[in-house]
């Protein structure tokens, strides 16, 4: 018979300036589970995007801003909180990156393994982090 016991699993953690986390929380799985706190009104000094990996995005405390940067040029920004219930999915080839606008919790899963290699970066300018007044 296999002895059931109780088990413990390192995760890896970083934080910056701009969020402090926990990574990979969950073993066993294809992608990585992660979870993070986020400082309010840091700018992100970029943009980025993956070849392969999907982002699934989910705002538990606080207010979060996202921009998303479509192939064709289009942008979109929006506002999720812990009142929308709603996860963001966020597929390959769109430029992402995002703002807390008061202290944040987030809950996010990516769908392969974090990869550098997959992840291309590109700057972004603090007016792009302006909130439109219709999201105010």
């Amino acid at each position: 018979t296999t002895n059931k016991m109780p088990q413990f699993y390192e995760y890896r953690t970083h934080g910056d300036h701009r969020r402090s986390g926990a990574y990979d929380i969950i073993p066993g799985i294809s992608g990585d589970f992660n979870f993070t706190k986020h400082n309010p009104n840091v700018i992100p000094e970029e943009l980025h995007m993956h070849k392969e990996q999907t982002d699934y995005f989910a705002v538990v405390q606080g207010q979060v801003m996202f921009l998303l940067v479509y192939e064709d040029g289009a942008e979109e920004k929006f506002i999720l909180t812990e009142n929308d219930k709603k996860t963001l999915i966020i597929p390959p080839g769109i430029w992402h990156n995002y703002m807390a606008l008061e202290p944040a919790v987030m809950v996010f899963y990516i769908s392969h393994k974090y990869n550098p290699k997959d992840e291309i970066k590109r700057p972004s300018k603090p007016s792009e982090w302006l909130v439109p007044d219709e999201l105010k």
